[in-house]
């Protein structure tokens, strides 16, 4: 009975030594591309999704803004639209804010999406710490579409630990 009880602490006691940090990442869905009356359908919900849920499923603590609908792809890397959401989740404590770029395209008169550019800063600095595109709208269904988001994500968080 000792041995276990003293087997246990010890476990505990190791458990506890190494340090345990998640980052918290606030994420920002852009739609480009699309006409004031044009629908993303289910895209834009669904990349937020597969890339949220690859970070949290890292241990990565994750929040989100409301997607913000642009007519044109911005030219700044950092778009002077998307600076209230990143002032709110710099109040919220986040260590990084992602901002994924949906460009859309019209095909046979639906929309949907050509591609996704995804940049990731630090709040701190506001330096760009990573950026990468990635296809999007090329899952024959929208599970492969998500899992395709999912991918990216964890292409993505590796890179955070360099930093």
């Amino acid at each position: 009975m000792y041995f276990k009880r003293l087997g246990a602490l010890i476990s505990l006691l190791a458990l506890a030594s190494f340090p345990l940090y998640a980052s918290m990442i606030s994420f920002l869905v852009v739609e480009t591309g699309l006409s004031s009356e044009g629908s993303a359908g289910e895209y834009s919900a669904l990349w937020e999704d597969g890339l949220m849920s690859a970070f949290f499923d890292a241990g990565h603590i994750v929040s989100n803004g409301h997607i913000l609908r642009l007519e044109k792809n911005p030219s700044k890397v950092f778009p002077d639209e998307v600076e209230d959401d990143y002032y709110e989740a710099a109040a919220g404590g986040a260590d990084y804010f992602v901002i994924a770029l949906l460009e859309y395209k019209s095909q046979n008169g639906k929309y949907r999406p050509s591609g996704i550019s995804v940049r990731v800063f630090n709040i701190e600095s506001t330096d760009l710490v990573y950026q990468q595109n990635f296809a999007a709208g090329t899952g024959a269904s929208l599970k492969e579409e998500s899992t395709n988001a999912r991918e990216a994500a964890r292409a993505i968080i590796p890179h955070l630990k360099d930093r």
